[in-house]
Protein backbone atom coordinates (compact mmCIF):
# COMPACT_ATOMS: atom_id res chain seq x y z
CA UNK A 1 0.00 0.00 0.00
CA UNK A 2 1.28 3.52 -0.74
CA UNK A 3 2.11 5.98 1.99
CA UNK A 4 -0.80 8.14 0.90
CA UNK A 5 -3.27 5.45 2.04
CA UNK A 6 -1.73 4.75 5.46
CA UNK A 7 -4.24 5.60 8.17
CA UNK A 8 -3.62 8.71 10.28
CA UNK A 9 -1.85 8.03 13.55
CA UNK A 10 0.27 5.18 12.13
CA UNK A 11 3.84 5.11 10.95
CA UNK A 12 5.27 3.54 7.89
CA UNK A 13 7.82 3.98 5.18
CA UNK A 14 7.27 4.05 1.45
CA UNK A 15 9.66 3.54 -1.38
CA UNK A 16 8.03 6.50 -3.14
CA UNK A 17 8.47 9.02 -0.34
CA UNK A 18 9.20 9.72 3.31
CA UNK A 19 7.52 7.98 6.22
CA UNK A 20 4.47 9.39 7.99
CA UNK A 21 4.94 10.26 11.65
CA UNK A 22 2.51 9.52 14.49
CA UNK A 23 0.77 12.89 14.05
CA UNK A 24 0.16 12.29 10.33
CA UNK A 25 2.49 15.12 9.23
CA UNK A 26 4.66 14.64 6.21
CA UNK A 27 6.08 16.48 3.27
CA UNK A 28 4.53 17.03 -0.21
CA UNK A 29 3.39 13.91 -2.10
CA UNK A 30 5.36 12.75 -5.08
CA UNK A 31 3.61 12.33 -8.46
CA UNK A 32 4.07 8.57 -8.30
CA UNK A 33 2.36 8.49 -4.90
CA UNK A 34 -0.66 10.41 -6.17
CA UNK A 35 -1.04 8.11 -9.18
CA UNK A 36 -0.74 5.00 -7.02
CA UNK A 37 -3.30 6.39 -4.54
CA UNK A 38 -5.82 7.03 -7.32
CA UNK A 39 -5.37 3.50 -8.66
CA UNK A 40 -6.02 1.99 -5.24
CA UNK A 41 -9.07 4.19 -4.61
CA UNK A 42 -10.60 3.15 -7.92
CA UNK A 43 -9.95 -0.51 -7.15
CA UNK A 44 -11.67 -0.13 -3.77
CA UNK A 45 -14.75 1.52 -5.33
CA UNK A 46 -15.19 -1.27 -7.86
CA UNK A 47 -14.86 -3.92 -5.15
CA UNK A 48 -17.30 -2.22 -2.78
CA UNK A 49 -19.82 -1.62 -5.55
CA UNK A 50 -19.82 -5.30 -6.47
CA UNK A 51 -20.25 -6.34 -2.83
CA UNK A 52 -23.19 -3.96 -2.40
CA UNK A 53 -24.98 -5.44 -5.41
CA UNK A 54 -24.54 -2.32 -7.51
CA UNK A 55 -23.03 -2.41 -10.96
CA UNK A 56 -22.56 -6.13 -11.57
CA UNK A 57 -22.80 -6.02 -15.33
CA UNK A 58 -19.27 -7.37 -15.63
CA UNK A 59 -20.31 -10.57 -13.90
CA UNK A 60 -21.41 -13.61 -15.83
CA UNK A 61 -25.19 -14.02 -16.08
CA UNK A 62 -25.11 -17.20 -14.01
CA UNK A 63 -23.35 -15.35 -11.19
CA UNK A 64 -25.91 -12.56 -11.01
CA UNK A 65 -29.21 -12.41 -9.18
CA UNK A 66 -31.29 -12.98 -12.34
CA UNK A 67 -31.78 -16.74 -12.49
CA UNK A 68 -34.84 -16.62 -14.77
CA UNK A 69 -34.80 -18.80 -17.86
CA UNK A 70 -36.42 -16.01 -19.84
CA UNK A 71 -39.18 -18.07 -21.47
CA UNK A 72 -42.30 -15.90 -21.81
CA UNK A 73 -40.87 -13.61 -19.13
CA UNK A 74 -41.96 -9.95 -19.29
CA UNK A 75 -38.92 -8.03 -20.37
CA UNK A 76 -37.16 -11.31 -21.20
CA UNK A 77 -34.90 -11.93 -24.16
CA UNK A 78 -36.83 -14.77 -25.76
CA UNK A 79 -39.63 -14.90 -28.34
CA UNK A 80 -43.24 -14.58 -27.34
CA UNK A 81 -45.64 -17.45 -28.01
CA UNK A 82 -46.63 -17.70 -31.65
CA UNK A 83 -49.79 -15.92 -32.72
CA UNK A 84 -49.96 -13.27 -30.00
CA UNK A 85 -50.97 -9.72 -30.88
CA UNK A 86 -48.67 -7.16 -29.27
CA UNK A 87 -49.73 -3.55 -28.88
CA UNK A 88 -46.95 -1.00 -28.45
CA UNK A 89 -47.09 2.73 -27.83
CA UNK A 90 -44.71 4.71 -30.00
CA UNK A 91 -44.58 7.36 -27.28
CA UNK A 92 -46.03 8.08 -23.86
CA UNK A 93 -49.75 8.80 -23.85
CA UNK A 94 -50.32 7.33 -27.30
CA UNK A 95 -53.36 5.27 -26.23
CA UNK A 96 -52.09 1.68 -26.43
CA UNK A 97 -54.47 0.43 -23.72
CA UNK A 98 -57.50 1.78 -25.59
CA UNK A 99 -56.39 0.07 -28.80
CA UNK A 100 -55.62 -3.22 -27.01
CA UNK A 101 -59.06 -3.21 -25.40
CA UNK A 102 -60.77 -2.37 -28.70
CA UNK A 103 -59.05 -5.31 -30.43
CA UNK A 104 -59.91 -7.63 -27.53
CA UNK A 105 -63.59 -6.64 -27.50
CA UNK A 106 -63.74 -7.00 -31.28
CA UNK A 107 -62.23 -10.49 -31.09
CA UNK A 108 -64.63 -11.48 -28.29
CA UNK A 109 -67.53 -10.47 -30.54
CA UNK A 110 -66.50 -13.26 -32.93
CA UNK A 111 -67.11 -15.87 -30.23
CA UNK A 112 -63.46 -16.63 -29.54
CA UNK A 113 -61.73 -16.89 -26.17
CA UNK A 114 -59.80 -13.67 -25.60
CA UNK A 115 -56.99 -13.07 -23.12
CA UNK A 116 -55.81 -9.48 -22.63
CA UNK A 117 -52.54 -9.06 -20.71
CA UNK A 118 -51.25 -5.67 -19.62
CA UNK A 119 -47.54 -5.45 -18.84
CA UNK A 120 -47.55 -1.92 -17.43
CA UNK A 121 -46.71 -1.29 -13.80
CA UNK A 122 -49.81 -0.91 -11.60
CA UNK A 123 -49.09 2.80 -11.17
CA UNK A 124 -49.23 3.23 -14.96
CA UNK A 125 -52.10 0.88 -15.75
CA UNK A 126 -54.70 2.04 -18.24
CA UNK A 127 -56.93 -1.00 -17.68
CA UNK A 128 -57.29 -0.79 -13.90
CA UNK A 129 -61.07 -0.13 -14.19
CA UNK A 130 -61.76 -2.02 -17.44
CA UNK A 131 -62.91 -5.30 -15.84
CA UNK A 132 -66.53 -5.70 -14.76
CA UNK A 133 -65.66 -8.50 -12.27
CA UNK A 134 -62.46 -8.79 -10.24
CA UNK A 135 -61.27 -12.35 -9.51
CA UNK A 136 -58.23 -11.56 -7.35
CA UNK A 137 -54.67 -12.77 -7.76
CA UNK A 138 -53.60 -15.76 -9.81
CA UNK A 139 -51.68 -18.71 -8.35
CA UNK A 140 -48.34 -16.92 -8.70
CA UNK A 141 -49.58 -13.82 -6.91
CA UNK A 142 -48.01 -11.66 -9.64
CA UNK A 143 -51.09 -11.05 -11.79
CA UNK A 144 -54.47 -9.57 -10.89
CA UNK A 145 -57.27 -11.16 -12.92
CA UNK A 146 -60.63 -9.79 -13.98
CA UNK A 147 -63.42 -10.49 -16.45
CA UNK A 148 -64.91 -8.16 -19.02
CA UNK A 149 -67.72 -9.96 -20.79
CA UNK A 150 -65.89 -12.67 -22.77
CA UNK A 151 -62.44 -11.14 -22.20
CA UNK A 152 -60.13 -12.40 -19.44
CA UNK A 153 -57.97 -9.49 -18.34
CA UNK A 154 -54.69 -9.83 -16.42
CA UNK A 155 -52.75 -6.90 -14.96
CA UNK A 156 -49.50 -6.84 -13.03
CA UNK A 157 -50.15 -6.94 -9.31
CA UNK A 158 -46.87 -5.31 -8.25
CA UNK A 159 -44.12 -3.08 -9.51
CA UNK A 160 -41.90 -6.15 -9.83
CA UNK A 161 -42.08 -7.85 -13.21
CA UNK A 162 -43.39 -11.41 -13.16
CA UNK A 163 -41.18 -14.33 -14.23
CA UNK A 164 -43.85 -15.76 -16.56
CA UNK A 165 -46.88 -14.67 -18.51
CA UNK A 166 -50.27 -15.52 -16.95
CA UNK A 167 -51.99 -18.65 -18.26
CA UNK A 168 -55.69 -19.25 -18.71
CA UNK A 169 -57.27 -22.06 -16.73
CA UNK A 170 -57.49 -25.34 -18.63
CA UNK A 171 -54.96 -24.17 -21.22
CA UNK A 172 -57.67 -22.56 -23.34
CA UNK A 173 -56.48 -21.13 -26.61
CA UNK A 174 -57.88 -18.27 -28.61
CA UNK A 175 -56.72 -14.70 -29.10
CA UNK A 176 -54.07 -13.26 -26.78
CA UNK A 177 -53.53 -9.50 -26.86
CA UNK A 178 -50.46 -8.20 -25.03
CA UNK A 179 -50.45 -4.53 -24.10
CA UNK A 180 -46.75 -3.66 -23.86
CA UNK A 181 -47.28 0.09 -23.63
CA UNK A 182 -44.19 2.26 -23.89
CA UNK A 183 -42.11 0.91 -20.99
CA UNK A 184 -38.43 0.24 -21.59
CA UNK A 185 -38.75 -3.20 -19.97
CA UNK A 186 -41.10 -4.19 -22.77
CA UNK A 187 -38.73 -3.50 -25.65
CA UNK A 188 -36.89 -6.82 -25.25
CA UNK A 189 -40.00 -8.50 -26.63
CA UNK A 190 -39.52 -6.80 -29.98
CA UNK A 191 -36.96 -9.36 -31.10
CA UNK A 192 -39.63 -11.91 -31.94
CA UNK A 193 -41.01 -12.30 -35.45
CA UNK A 194 -43.73 -14.78 -34.50
CA UNK A 195 -46.25 -12.17 -33.36
CA UNK A 196 -48.35 -9.51 -35.03
CA UNK A 197 -47.84 -6.01 -33.72
CA UNK A 198 -49.87 -2.82 -33.54
CA UNK A 199 -47.95 0.44 -33.18
CA UNK A 200 -50.04 3.17 -31.59
CA UNK A 201 -49.28 6.86 -32.09
CA UNK A 202 -50.88 10.27 -32.24
CA UNK A 203 -50.91 12.09 -35.61
CA UNK A 204 -48.42 14.75 -34.55
CA UNK A 205 -44.93 15.45 -35.87
CA UNK A 206 -43.20 13.97 -32.79
CA UNK A 207 -45.71 11.11 -32.77
CA UNK A 208 -45.07 9.94 -36.34
CA UNK A 209 -41.31 10.29 -35.88
CA UNK A 210 -41.46 8.02 -32.83
CA UNK A 211 -43.67 5.60 -34.76
CA UNK A 212 -41.15 5.42 -37.60
CA UNK A 213 -38.36 4.62 -35.14
CA UNK A 214 -40.42 1.82 -33.59
CA UNK A 215 -41.32 0.41 -37.01
CA UNK A 216 -37.60 0.16 -37.79
CA UNK A 217 -37.10 -1.85 -34.58
CA UNK A 218 -39.85 -4.28 -35.57
CA UNK A 219 -38.11 -5.10 -38.82
CA UNK A 220 -40.02 -7.48 -41.08
CA UNK A 221 -42.62 -8.41 -38.49
CA UNK A 222 -46.28 -8.14 -39.48
CA UNK A 223 -47.35 -4.72 -38.21
CA UNK A 224 -50.15 -2.20 -38.55
CA UNK A 225 -50.45 1.30 -37.14
CA UNK A 226 -53.30 2.69 -35.04
CA UNK A 227 -53.35 6.49 -35.20
CA UNK A 228 -55.54 7.97 -32.47
CA UNK A 229 -57.06 11.17 -33.76
CA UNK A 230 -58.54 12.54 -36.98
CA UNK A 231 -58.32 10.41 -40.08
CA UNK A 232 -57.00 13.31 -42.16
CA UNK A 233 -53.53 14.30 -40.99
CA UNK A 234 -52.22 17.87 -41.09
CA UNK A 235 -49.75 18.57 -43.87
CA UNK A 236 -46.83 18.94 -41.46
CA UNK A 237 -47.54 15.51 -39.99
CA UNK A 238 -47.83 13.80 -43.37
CA UNK A 239 -44.60 15.43 -44.51
CA UNK A 240 -42.81 14.16 -41.38
CA UNK A 241 -43.78 10.53 -41.97
CA UNK A 242 -40.88 8.18 -42.62
CA UNK A 243 -40.66 5.62 -45.45
CA UNK A 244 -42.08 2.70 -43.42
CA UNK A 245 -45.06 4.68 -42.21
CA UNK A 246 -45.74 6.03 -45.70
CA UNK A 247 -45.57 2.51 -47.15
CA UNK A 248 -48.07 1.26 -44.54
CA UNK A 249 -50.36 4.20 -45.29
CA UNK A 250 -50.32 3.41 -49.02
CA UNK A 251 -51.05 -0.25 -48.25
CA UNK A 252 -53.96 0.80 -45.98
CA UNK A 253 -52.10 -0.46 -42.94
CA UNK A 254 -52.82 2.70 -40.92
CA UNK A 255 -56.16 2.71 -39.10
CA UNK A 256 -57.52 5.93 -37.57
CA UNK A 257 -58.98 5.50 -34.08
CA UNK A 258 -61.34 8.39 -33.29
CA UNK A 259 -60.99 10.32 -30.08
CA UNK A 260 -63.94 10.03 -27.70
CA UNK A 261 -64.72 12.85 -25.28
CA UNK A 262 -66.11 10.52 -22.63
CA UNK A 263 -63.02 8.30 -22.65
CA UNK A 264 -60.77 11.33 -22.44
CA UNK A 265 -62.51 12.29 -19.18
CA UNK A 266 -63.21 8.93 -17.53
CA UNK A 267 -60.53 6.70 -19.02
CA UNK A 268 -61.31 3.06 -19.77
CA UNK A 269 -64.09 1.61 -17.62
CA UNK A 270 -66.18 -1.57 -17.60
CA UNK A 271 -68.73 0.10 -19.89
CA UNK A 272 -68.78 -0.92 -23.56
CA UNK A 273 -66.44 1.03 -25.79
CA UNK A 274 -67.94 3.70 -28.05
CA UNK A 275 -69.03 2.21 -31.36
CA UNK A 276 -66.51 4.18 -33.49
CA UNK A 277 -63.63 2.99 -31.27
CA UNK A 278 -64.88 -0.60 -31.39
CA UNK A 279 -65.18 -0.35 -35.18
CA UNK A 280 -61.53 0.67 -35.32
CA UNK A 281 -60.68 -2.39 -33.22
CA UNK A 282 -62.50 -4.59 -35.74
CA UNK A 283 -60.61 -2.96 -38.62
CA UNK A 284 -57.27 -3.62 -36.90
CA UNK A 285 -58.25 -7.23 -36.18
CA UNK A 286 -59.25 -7.67 -39.81
CA UNK A 287 -55.79 -6.54 -40.93
CA UNK A 288 -54.04 -8.79 -38.41
CA UNK A 289 -56.24 -11.87 -38.85
CA UNK A 290 -58.35 -11.50 -41.99
CA UNK A 291 -59.42 -15.15 -42.11
CA UNK A 292 -60.99 -15.29 -38.64
CA UNK A 293 -62.20 -11.77 -37.85
CA UNK A 294 -65.83 -12.22 -38.92
CA UNK A 295 -68.35 -10.74 -36.53
CA UNK A 296 -70.42 -13.25 -34.60
CA UNK A 297 -73.65 -11.82 -35.96
CA UNK A 298 -72.37 -12.27 -39.51
CA UNK A 299 -71.42 -15.87 -38.69
CA UNK A 300 -74.88 -16.51 -37.33
CA UNK A 301 -76.46 -14.99 -40.44
CA UNK A 302 -74.33 -17.18 -42.70
CA UNK A 303 -75.22 -20.25 -40.64
CA UNK A 304 -78.93 -19.45 -40.87
CA UNK A 305 -78.69 -18.97 -44.63
CA UNK A 306 -76.84 -22.27 -44.99
CA UNK A 307 -79.48 -24.09 -42.93
CA UNK A 308 -82.27 -22.57 -44.99
CA UNK A 309 -80.55 -23.63 -48.22
CA UNK A 310 -80.15 -27.18 -46.93
CA UNK A 311 -83.83 -27.37 -45.98
CA UNK A 312 -84.81 -26.12 -49.44
CA UNK A 313 -82.72 -28.79 -51.16
CA UNK A 314 -84.17 -31.48 -48.87
CA UNK A 315 -87.74 -30.44 -49.61
CA UNK A 316 -87.08 -30.76 -53.31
Amino acid sequence: MSAALIAPGTTGASEDGPAVDAAGDRGPLAVAEVQQALRELRARRVTNRGRAGGDTAVQHRNQRGDKTSGEYRPGGDSALPSGWITVLAAHAGAGASTVALAISDAAAATGRTVHLVENARPSHSGLVAAASVELGLDDTGMWRRGLRSAVTLDRRASEEASRCWPALAGGRTGVTVLDLGSGDDSRACLTTNRTSSVVVCRPTVPGVRSAEHLLEQLGEQQVVVAAIGPGRWPGEVAASSGPRLRALSIARGVVPVPLDQRLQVTGLTDRPLPKPVLAAGRALLQLLDPTRSTDRSSTATASTASTASTRERTSR
